[in-house]
């Protein structure tokens, strides 16, 4: 028994496609049946990765007399949303309208035009078929009160899915950053670092502000709570220490039990992060955490084309978390004589102890790196091979990616490191090939090429990862694509009444409303990267239009941030940019790479840096080469001081 998503690219529509349930993946032909038959439509989103849509598959979907009830009465359209987060936005919006809440799986059922009329997330099968049962029986009863419902919801949608110019927008000053970093910190756990609530998530972005903001204002409190964060993080079960890599969350506020799916868009970003805090604290155990993250995201994540896959299952042979876990009897048989030692360190019959039987591996919070830390965690590795391990998304996205492309680059640049480099430059040589074409971006790559057009956050996030290309490798050839890349995506998601980008292209098909992606979340939003990219390359190239979109839209995004710091950090970063002191350091001469490398060690975070190995007649390179010696030019705003030839020299001039 098939459906209609047997021949699907995505893995997410294969688990389904074998189901009773009549499953349609989104497009035109059950878009039109359902009109053609006047049948609600049943929106169902997840993802390959995701628990409780494997618990909901299981249960309901798998089951024949439910998938009989919506067959009759309903057509069935299962979507991935990693390969359409544009459907997933707009029907997770009016679901967490309707609601106050969201998640996956989202389920939704929808007038036949697309208009949702009803959503939530997890159902058991007894509930989702009687909410199915009652909406058939207002829609036949009160049809103009269900029509009247979802003109008004999805009215609503588009409304809340926009940001409309303000006159009180806030100043970018000083004074907003404080106010933002007050009311966030009343949030923060200053015991375990983090937020202080249950789940807790990595936000990637969010420390990467914090540090900045810390590191500029001297805020002693504020780089304390993310030298809290990373350490927590670092030792917590949240880290696969036996393998390497971040999970998804923490179910609890400890960073003790994670909830155990790896995602590509997490580690990439971390990446980044502990770069950054390494580059800070210089300390060790960042650089451990860098090396087998990366070693892991290679190991497990690398396909034969050079690209990342997305991500690894929670769950194993139908148990969330087995391939992670430990028993007691495992760990004495495993490292005998020293079990207990490590039990002491692990703080096994403490914070390890997760149910029943089963334990997470951690270091205890207060432990110090012990000498057999590393040997132990060798046993477990070999001897978790022989488990089998959990399924791989191997869809290859063109957003996450550009995450890796940045994690890793940022990575060798911190660390001086000569395999993250290549790892680097070898997967930002495959994405060129295998996601550009031309001046487009395919969001997913499969067996016959890219498929999908690329979203606003595919053509943000790659223009940034070629920035860090170009900083990495000193090739020009990076920033002339990241600037080809950003004048395409000005066009493609222009959006005339205002100066935010569309989510997705003014060529692509049209949903029931459209979105300026504008809430940083675990992934930063679209448009506040392309914000970003717009600050620095113009100040890069000279190109005072981009500056100026760049501040309005930052102006724009800001109105909202005092209110929720933690939703606006990429802005706020942005902001840091144009409030200043911003700097942009060029390196030109033979031996720019080395020099940028040492450069590249340090936290500077409020620079681009840029460098040649050949003459070049653009900005900002123009009558900056010289064959005689390699020097390094400190500007801002494009006017320049002297060229030094010492790295300590040109520090010094970047933050004096």
């Amino acid at each position: 028994m098939s459906n209609h998503l047997a021949s699907s690219s995505s893995p997410y529509l294969l688990q389904h496609a074998h189901q009773p349930v009549d499953w349609y993946p989104w497009g035109d032909e059950a878009l039109e049946k359902a009109k053609k038959e006047d049948k609600l439509i049943i929106i169902s989103v997840g993802y390959s990765t995701c628990h409780w849509c494997h618990v909901m598959a299981h249960e309901t979907f798998d089951d024949d007399s439910a998938a009989a009830f919506m067959n009759e009465h309903f057509v069935s359209i299962k979507v991935d949303r990693e390969e359409r987060p544009d459907i997933d936005q707009v029907y997770m919006r009016a679901v967490q309208m309707m609601t106050g809440q969201g998640g996956w799986p989202l389920n939704v059922v929808a007038l036949p035009d697309g208009r949702p009329i009803w959503g939530g997330t997890y159902f058991p099968k007894d509930r989702w078929i009687a909410s199915l049962e009652r909406i058939l029986e207002v829609r036949k009863d009160d049809p103009e009160s269900v029509e009247d419902y979802a003109q008004k919801l999805q009215e609503g949608v588009q409304l809340s899915s926009t940001i409309a110019p303000t006159e009180d927008s806030p100043a970018i000053d000083e004074e907003l950053f404080h106010v933002m970093r007050h009311n966030w910190s009343r949030r923060w756990d200053t015991l375990e670092g983090g937020p202080n609530k249950a789940p807790k998530f990595p936000l990637p972005n969010n420390y990467a502000y914090l540090l900045r903001y810390g590191f500029q204002y001297q805020d002693h409190e504020a780089l304390l709570q993310v030298e809290r964060t990373l350490d927590a993080m670092a030792k917590g079960g949240i880290y696969d220490h036996v393998g390497g890599g971040f999970t998804r969350y923490s179910t609890d506020a400890q960073w003790r039990v994670p909830h155990f799916e790896k995602m590509l868009y997490d580690n990439g970003q971390l990446l980044e992060l502990y770069a950054n805090g390494f580059r800070m604290w210089n300390k060790e155990s960042y650089a451990d955490i860098i090396l087998q993250t990366a070693e892991f995201l290679k190991r497990e994540m690398r396909s034969e084309n050079g690209l990342y896959y997305s991500a690894l299952d929670a769950d194993t042979e139908g148990e969330e978390g087995k391939f992670y876990v430990w028993t007691n009897d495992e760990m004495n048989r495993i490292l005998g004589s020293e079990a207990e030692e490590f039990k002491a360190v692990a703080s096994w019959d403490d914070r390890a102890k997760w149910e029943g039987e089963n334990h997470v591996i951690l270091k205890a919070s207060n432990s110090i790196e012990h000498p057999k830390w590393s040997h132990w965690m060798k046993l477990l590795f070999a001897e978790r091979e022989k488990r089998e391990k959990p399924g791989v998304d191997t869809k290859q996205l063109s957003s996450w990616n550009a995450l890796l492309i940045s994690g890793l680059t940022h990575s060798a640049l911190a660390l001086n490191n000569a395999e993250l480099k290549t790892q680097a430059i070898t997967l930002g040589t495959s994405f060129h090939q295998s996601f550009v074409d031309g001046r487009k971006i395919w969001h997913a790559f499969g067996e016959d090429g890219g498929y999908i057009d690329g979203f606003c956050d595919d053509y943000a996030l790659t223009i940034k990862a070629y920035i860090d290309l170009h900083t990495l490798t000193a090739d020009e050839v990076w920033l002339d694509r990241a600037e080809a890349l950003l004048i395409e995506a000005l066009a493609l998601f222009n959006d005339p009444n205002s100066p935010l980008l569309w989510y997705n292209s003014n060529s692509s098909e049209s949903l029931i409303s459209r979105s300026h992606e504008t809430d940083d979340n675990v992934i930063p939003s679209s448009n506040a990267v392309m914000a970003t990219n717009l600050f620095r390359l113009g100040r890069a190239r000279g190109n005072a239009d981009w500056e100026e979109r760049s501040i309005e839209m930052t102006q724009i995004a800001l109105s909202q941030a005092e209110r929720y710091p933690e939703g606006f950090t990429q802005w706020a970063q942005t902001a840091l940019d144009i409030h200043g002191p911003f700097k942009e350091v060029v390196v030109a001469g033979p031996k720019a790479v080395s020099v940028v490398s040492e450069i590249g060690q340090t936290y500077l975070p409020n620079i681009i840096l840029l460098g040649i190995t050949k003459d070049s007649e653009k900005s900002p390179f123009e009558n900056r080469f010289a064959d005689f010696g390699t020097r390094i030019f400190v500007c801002e705003q494009r006017a320049c001081q002297l060229p030094v030839e010492k790295v300590d020299e040109a520090i010094k001039l970047i933050n004096p």
